[in-house]
């Protein structure tokens, strides 16, 4: 061998060992993947970090957890620092109840929702979770790390399992939430001042007007949406939680078109903008005629600082821009 191309055989190889013995980032755009990977350490889940992602590999199906930059870096809310993206591919033999018919199989099931959101990318069903974090947001041991640890532990198996025990029939788990009768007082207590709003038992709630004038959703008028804390409707998979449910007063009679538009809407709500939390889902209100965002909080997070709270605020900004959206689509 020539002492030229032993020369450029021993730069290859180093430029390998230096990929190789490469540590990985473990705070990609500053999200601290790092702590997940800690989180996770102690359960059967296998993580690593992979470039801007952490891989965790369950017994049946991967979870990716994606760091990206957001589409817009300005916003109303000021600068995004950056958003995480939670996906799960489903197992073959699940992908084969979905070919053909995802509007209507992913409108049946999300109803199972718990953290995520089976929704259409590309060809495929995916489950999907979004978090858009900014700049001047403090929020990441306290709310955001449990809510990326908890989608990633359980968010995907909330929907498989349920879809396993209906079709097994087998008795849906039960469950005590550990929210409270004072847990919904508290929320009572700090909506009035900017919603019309009430709480009785162990549920909470509060009328978000869409349009400008007087109007109730409880009327079944189209110029408010209602929200609505439950702490007495355990997950079939996970058990005790707190259930949140918003619904929207738009009617779609069509149920073809309404399936279309939550599958829509489901898949929107993956885009790296500017919008709130998406660890949920959008799929058939109870009217059946209606439009409704779907989610579960397990009771493994009563303790993330002030969640019952944020999901208020959350869902607020969800029906503004929920309603825009199907203004546009010309609901």
């Amino acid at each position: 061998m020539c002492a030229t191309c032993e020369k450029r055989r021993l730069q290859i190889e180093e430029k390998e060992m230096f990929f190789w013995n490469r540590k990985p980032n473990l705070s990609p755009l500053g999200v601290a993947l790092g702590d997940l990977l800690t989180v996770l350490a102690p359960t059967t889940i296998k993580g690593r970090i992979k470039g801007n992602a952490l891989i965790a590999d369950h017994e049946h199906y991967t979870v990716t957890i994606e760091v990206v930059p957001p589409s817009v870096k300005e916003s109303e809310n000021g600068p995004i620092k950056a958003v995480v993206k939670v996906t799960t591919e489903l197992p073959e033999s699940a992908r084969e109840m979905f070919r053909g018919r995802e509007s209507s199989m992913t409108a049946a099931l999300n109803v199972f929702t718990a953290l995520g959101a089976l929704y259409k990318d590309g060809e495929s069903v995916q489950i999907g979770s979004r978090l858009t974090i900014y700049e001047v947001e403090d929020a990441w041991e306290g709310l955001h790390l449990p809510l990326l640890a908890s989608t990633t532990i359980c968010g995907a198996e909330a929907i498989l399992g349920a879809v396993r025990r209906t079709l097994s029939e087998d008795e849906p788990k039960g469950g005590v939430s550990l929210w409270t009768e004072k847990d919904m007082a508290h929320m009572e207590s700090y909506f009035s001042r900017l919603c019309l709003c009430s709480s009785g038992g162990l549920g909470f709630t509060a009328e978000f007007r869409l349009k400008d004038g007087p109007g109730s959703a409880m009327l079944g008028d189209n110029k408010t949406a209602l929200f609505q804390l439950l702490a007495n409707q355990p997950h079939p998979e996970l058990g005790g939680g707190l259930f949140c449910l918003l619904q929207l007063p738009q009617q779609i009679r069509e149920k073809d078109r309404l399936q279309k538009i939550c599958l829509q809407l489901n898949a929107m709500e993956m885009a790296a903008h500017d919008l709130p939390p998406h660890f949920g889902a959008w799929c058939p209100g109870r009217a059946g005629t209606n439009i409704a965002y779907a989610m579960f909080l397990p009771n493994s997070l009563y303790s993330a600082s002030g969640i019952a709270v944020n999901t208020g605020f959350w869902a607020f900004n969800r029906a503004q821009w929920a309603n825009a959206m199907l203004a546009s689509l010309g609901v």
